[in-house]
């Protein structure tokens, strides 16, 4: 395309600008939707398989009539709980087929009046955790010193690095890498320090649960059990025997746990695939209307340039290059607006979506930028390429009779 045939390719454009940046906008709209929808569907599967490959435990038990359900113990991070039979911890411990058998503890959320910030902290026994020790590893190569906690992605410790509870400080000791869900705005402890936090609560008149210990010293009140199991376990027979001896339990599976997440995932990228192609449909055929009738309009313009020389081909260049610099104009007013949007809003659209939520990384969102890009700038030559294709056929000579009559 040489320096004459751009100029003519603006100049069309800008003769008719209600027509063409009505064009641009409904591309920029598509463009907003479609850079949305991509970079959702690529957080919501990097946050489910992020969280699959961090959850250990093969099953969780947690109180009947709680209002836990299955996305909230240790997706979800809620802390409005009852608590276990005191005695479940030792007589899961000895049933058949159970590896390791882990519990947490949960305090309810703590109100900004008696704390820097507002978290939910969960404890957990370093002598059998296998769920939280692992994530801390990642972070932390040392052992977790004593008193010290591990806060999620999403908590801010400021410079001191540490984060006050009932006017003590707890030190900070490392940040764990983004779950994406409520489990980031999340404080990990080891029992001795959650008994210091609920003893520094007590001085201060308030009491999360009467304090129930057991012979060995164990705090008896658990929010949950984590058990792993070994490979010849009988998950029925085990469901049974703790449901025989436990009335007030729930008793769910790695797969219950996941299987409600995975449909819900795919039931959100189901529905943001829908709404672009809806789009593009909508795009593409109005696309296709305005070219159409405009050409139509334009037979006379068209039917000088072939006899003053320009080649059926170039023509054709012509309609093509008006379209693409439609689909250029509306791609990054579209992708400006929804790039503000999406990296605004960001943490509002995890903590509002019901599964693991992860804004994907530098490489991944260049990669999402690049397909958005390239689909939008075909978006126009595409869908008009069957009129270009008109244009440079058309007979010169008919058509400027067609018009003097």
């Amino acid at each position: 395309m040489n320096k004459t045939d751009f100029n003519l390719i603006v100049e069309n454009y800008l003769r008719n600008p209600f027509r063409s940046f009505g064009l641009s906008l409904l591309i920029a709209l598509f463009a907003s939707v479609l850079l949305i929808g991509g970079l959702l569907s690529v957080s919501l599967s990097k946050g489910l398989n992020r969280l699959s490959s961090r959850l250990g435990a093969d099953v969780i038990v947690i109180p009947q009539g709680s209002e836990i359900n299955d996305q909230t113990v240790l997706l979800q991070g809620d802390s409005k709980y009852a608590y276990l039979p005191q005695g479940s911890l030792e007589f899961i411990r000895g049933l058949a087929g159970v590896e390791i058998a882990t519990p947490q503890y949960f305090l309810t959320t703590l109100s900004s009046s008696c704390c820097d910030q507002k978290v939910s902290i969960i404890g957990f026994d370093t002598e059998s955790d296998f769920v939280i020790q692992p994530w801390i590893r990642e972070v932390l190569a040392d052992k977790l010193p004593k008193g010290a906690i591990v806060v999620g992605a999403d908590i801010s410790v400021g410079e001191k690095k540490s984060v006050k509870f009932f006017d003590r400080d707890y030190p900070v000791a490392a940040k764990l890498e983004p779950i994406g869900n409520k489990l980031d705005q999340a404080v990990f402890v080891d029992v001795a320090t959650l008994a210091d936090i609920r003893e520094a609560a007590e001085a201060k008149g308030i009491v999360f649960l009467k304090e129930e210990k057991t012979l060995n010293g164990e705090i008896a009140a658990y929010s949950s059990i984590l058990i792993k199991l070994k490979k010849d376990a009988d998950v029925d027979r085990l469901s049974r025997e703790i449901h025989s001896r436990y009335d007030g339990v729930q008793f769910r599976t790695r797969k219950d746990l996941f299987s409600g997440l995975q449909k819900s995932t795919n039931f959100l990228q189901i529905v943001v695939w829908a709404i672009v192609a809806i789009f593009l449909i909508v795009a593409a055929a109005a696309i296709v209307i305005s070219f159409s009738l405009s050409t139509r309009e334009r037979r006379r313009e068209y039917a000088l340039l072939r006899i003053v020389g320009y080649a059926r081909k170039r023509l054709r260049t012509l309609v093509l290059g008006e379209a693409l610099l439609v689909s250029v104009v509306g791609t990054y007013i579209g992708l400006l607006f929804a790039s503000v949007a999406f990296f605004t809003f960001k943490i509002w659209i995890g903590e509002h979506v019901s599964v693991p939520f992860i804004v994907p990384g530098n490489a991944e969102i260049v990669g999402v930028y690049a397909v958005v890009i390239l689909l939008l700038h075909s978006v126009g030559p595409v869908a008009v390429y069957g009129v270009a294709n008109k244009v440079s056929k058309i007979d010169a000579y008919a058509a400027l009779r067609e018009v003097e009559h």
